[in-house]
């Protein structure tokens, strides 16, 4: 018979561990109840006390039996890790414990005090990010049959939720309201996230929260400070109405050369490096989980030419500062040229290097932040200044990109202020969970 080993892991409080060898044997061989291909065993020496087992030799009195089942139907072998399964209970006789961890494919077991104690472990089909979302709105016709909320009303408890609206894919589900509200905290890639929505392609549109090492530090996701964010950048040089894009063109002596994506502006030239430091370095096994969805730098004018050093208002102006009493968000991107992608050429611009990009201002509007209401409680409130993608105007030789404000509104600085940078992914529609359920104590985990 083959043998083959299982870590199996005990809390860091039991005074010994061990790890012995298994044989893949029928678990009737050593009790006539249930049948297994892989059963496992570990022991514990406990001070002044003999383990349980101390060899192979002697499983037949075991002191730990598992057992499994999967999406309900009993099964004689584990599934293998990514094979699509996630544990979804495990429960033991006798006064023990016992954890299913989905990182390691292993089972912790605490409190192993008696001899052929038994676990059963149940695996189901590991659920989708986005099923996940939905499932807390109860489902995708129930978010639907809402409607859209007032935007000219700060969310309330009562009214925090996910809502539907229309993107340039499709239908889009989005969470807006109070951030304890909400379950929209996600660990990916070593790092925090706040999920922002699903995007109408089915991807998840992310923005960064901080790292991993600070939410396992404080058992909780960061709310306020500079953890918030990635570092503090401008967004441009200043001096011309194409400065206020994600690119820009070499010259400014008409609007299409103005917005000819050439040129890096100054955030993305520091973003597209925290993707590489960050992201890339990871290997596939993440960036396979990033998917290439559009972000818009919406530069469509409503006044003015948009190239030469005269006033000029981008349509953005229009629904969050004309319109402020009563905003008028929307995730249509209109142009084309500014629909950012790295390579979609149907959907978008193909003018990316690397899939990360901004947030824009009407995404932060269906949150719950608008100009003239501000809301400290908000889920993207992190009581500092951080940019968007979304241009506000040109005036007075300064062009102007709406950021989020340390108060929990909007504003229009100057492109060459140093605010805060929240990087944002879109991870695929195929990302599972593996485990936790959103909140800010158990965010989301999915499956890399």
């Amino acid at each position: 018979m083959k043998l083959k080993e299982f870590d199996f892991k005990l809390p860091r409080d039991e005074v010994r561990k061990k790890k012995i060898m298994f044989t893949s044997i029928s678990v009737i061989a050593l009790i006539l109840i249930v049948t297994i291909v892989s059963t496992f065993a570990y022991y514990q020496s406990i001070e002044n006390q003999n383990p349980i087992n101390t060899s192979v030799g002697e499983f037949s009195s075991g002191d730990l039996i598992l057992a499994l089942t999967i999406d309900g139907v009993p099964s004689n072998t584990f599934p293998t890790k990514g094979s699509g399964y996630v544990a979804n209970s495990v429960t033991c006789d006798k006064g023990a414990t016992g954890v299913w961890n989905n990182s390691e494919w292993n089972i912790e077991v605490g409190n192993l005090t008696q001899s052929k104690t038994t676990c059963n472990i149940s695996f189901i089909t590991t659920p989708t990010l986005k099923d996940s979302i939905l499932s807390q709105g109860g489902g995708a016709s129930t978010i639907l049959a809402k409607g859209n909320p007032a935007f000219n009303t700060v969310p309330t408890a009562a009214t925090s939720g996910i809502y539907a609206t229309n993107d340039n894919y499709g239908t889009s589900y989005y969470y807006r309201g109070l951030r304890t509200s909400l379950n929209n905290n996600l660990i990916f890639a070593g790092f925090q996230w706040k999920i922002v929505r699903i995007n109408g392609d089915g991807s998840i549109r992310i923005i960064y929260n901080g790292t991993e090492a600070q939410f396992n530090s404080a058992s909780t996701m960061n709310t306020t400070g500079t953890n918030t964010q990635a570092q503090t950048n401008m967004f441009n040089y200043d001096g011309s109405p194409r400065f206020v894009g994600y690119m820009y063109g070499s010259n400014s002596n008409s609007l299409a050369q103005a917005q000819t994506n050439t040129n890096n502006s100054a955030i993305k030239t520091y973003i597209d490096a925290w993707y590489v430091s960050n992201i890339e370095t990871q290997g596939v096994a993440v960036t396979n989980k990033i998917s290439d969805t559009l972000f818009c730098n919406d530069r469509s004018i409503l006044s003015g030419n948009g190239f030469s050093p005269t006033e000029t208002k981008y349509t953005g102006y229009m629904r969050h500062v004309d319109n402020a009493n009563n905003p008028t968000p929307t995730l249509m991107c209109s142009q084309k040229n500014d629909r950012f992608t790295v390579s979609n050429t149907t959907m978008g611009n193909a003018n990316l290097t690397y899939p990360v990009g901004l947030i824009s201002a009407d995404e932060v509007v269906y949150s719950g932040m608008t100009w003239n209401y501000y809301n400290s409680n908000q889920y993207l409130y992190t009581a500092q200044n951080f940019w968007t993608m979304t241009p506000s105007d040109y005036i007075l030789e300064n062009a102007v990109v709406f950021s989020v404000t340390s108060v929990g509104g909007f504003t229009r600085p100057l492109i060459g202020m140093n605010y805060g940078v929240r990087p944002v992914l879109n991870l695929t529609l195929e990302s599972a969970v593996i485990s936790g359920n959103g909140s800010a104590a158990n965010p989301f985990r999915v499956d890399i």
